[in-house]
């Protein structure tokens, strides 16, 4: 199984955060276009935040021929003609329909011309809610006091709200683990969503591609150092505080799976608990993990990675809305206690925000 598997799966994501990496050069290219050209991007264009295509001015080549035009982004092919792009002269000059989801369907432009299409999900360097979280964070930082307001504003009912958005994201986490776990059974499943919750903050796709080249066998084994050198040039370090490196993060885990041998059958006995409310943090942090993983990190674990991964989802859903909050960035924190949220943070809380952060702030 592929990790890009996980790029498809229903997590909230907007075209604004697939252009962000389109601009920065992240896509994984060359590429063939949707008739089989080989696509190079020489330059991506002018990033239009205003009314036009998406990109202007962009400069790529299609099997060697220069191209000069603008490029127009959407989450599906037929939001082209949703939006009315053909009888839009503004759109005359777009050379390329980049398109994140399938189908790819050809469309034309003012003139009656067909750019070229490109599918877009396969060249995305990160899963989509990574992405999506992201691109939230960023857009998160400094705004904390608005975003607050914001969500806050007009809405009397902001538990209540936060729970439901909180609720869809676990359908979603949970849809893609379930998804996984018919495929590969417990303990490879467990390996893999665990590895790539250790890899939060940019780096889930080069753990999740550790996790597929090595068993939890072999990281029990193996030399953390060389196992952060087979992903080298593909980490994103920027912004990581020392205890977020993915080689500690690495050393970690294989921690973990060198002295807790075990742990995969553990948690999958955990998690038949859970229904009967027997399923307690502390046996699953001090019994299971043997406190080898911080408690913040261990707490993220078991939100991100293991409790949507139970059979039992309603009582999982329970169980997670209420969990401890994990780690989090202190953007996150700054809002929470500027909606009035004291004492511990809930995973509700937290993941409520996000999800709003997803959609633009809207309710």
């Amino acid at each position: 199984m592929k990790p890009a598997s996980r790029l498809a799966l229903p997590f909230p994501v907007g075209e604004r955060a697939i252009q962000r990496i389109w601009a920065e050069g992240r896509c994984l290219l060359p590429a063939q276009t949707a008739s089989g050209l080989v696509l190079e991007v020489i330059h991506p264009g002018k990033w239009n935040r205003l009314g036009g295509p998406d990109f202007l001015d962009a400069e790529i080549t299609l099997n060697g021929i220069h191209r000069r035009g603008d490029i127009e982004f959407h989450l599906h092919a037929k939001d082209w003609n949703h939006h009315s792009h053909t009888q839009d002269p503004a759109y005359r000059n777009v050379i390329l329909h980049a398109v994140l989801f399938e189908p790819i369907t050809p469309i034309l432009t003012f003139d009656g011309i067909e750019p070229e299409s490109l599918h877009l999900l396969p060249l995305l360097p990160e899963d989509l809610e990574s992405i999506a979280e992201s691109d939230a964070l960023m857009e998160l930082r400094g705004n904390a006091p608005q975003l607050a307001e914001l969500i806050r504003a007009g809405n009397p009912h902001l538990q209540r709200d936060l729970r439901r958005r909180a609720s869809e994201r676990f359908e979603a986490k949970s849809q893609w683990l379930t998804h996984r776990r018919t495929k590969l059974g417990w303990h490879d499943s467990l390996h893999c969503a665990v590895l790539e919750c250790l890899g939060q903050g940019g780096n889930r796709a080069p753990m999740a591609e550790l996790a597929l080249r090595h068993s939890a066998e072999s990281f029990a084994m193996s030399d953390a150092a060389e196992l952060y050198l087979e992903q080298s040039g593909r980490w994103r370090l920027r912004g990581l505080r020392p205890a977020g490196h993915p080689q500690r993060r690495i050393e970690l885990y294989r921690n973990l799976c060198q002295h807790r041998p075990q742990w995969r059958e553990h948690v999958v006995r955990w998690l038949t608990s859970v229904p009967q409310k027997d399923a307690t943090r502390r046996g699953l942090l001090d019994g299971i993990f043997g406190a080898m993983l911080p408690e913040g990190l261990a707490d993220m674990v078991a939100t991100d990675a293991i409790l949507p991964l139970s059979e039992d989802t309603q009582a999982a859903l329970e169980t997670w809305l209420e969990w401890p909050a994990g780690l989090r960035p202190d953007e996150l924190e700054d809002v929470r206690q500027r909606l009035g949220f004291e004492g511990r943070a809930r995973n509700w809380q937290i993941q409520g925000i996000l999800h709003t952060l997803g959609r633009g702030g809207k309710s």
